[in-house]
């Protein structure tokens, strides 16, 4: 089940990313909440900031240059 109106979520509490990090971080473990054609949302834990923490280093290039929303 996701969550229809993500938009509106209270935006500290929630993590948006692309399509490509939403895969890395479904492969984690991480529950998605919603899911749009281009984002993906998840919501803010331990477990997410340390999947996030541990992230390849190639992700971290992408975001970093802005080629992917991270």
């Amino acid at each position: 089940m996701f969550i229809s109106n993500a938009d509106t979520a209270v935006q500290g509490s929630v993590y948006q990313c692309s399509i490509i990090v939403g895969k890395y971080l479904i492969k984690k473990g991480i529950p998605l909440l919603s899911q749009n054609d281009n984002y993906m949302v998840f919501a803010r834990t331990k477990k997410l900031q340390e999947a996030l923490d541990n992230m390849p280093f190639y992700l971290k290039i992408l975001i970093k240059g802005g080629i992917v929303n991270g």
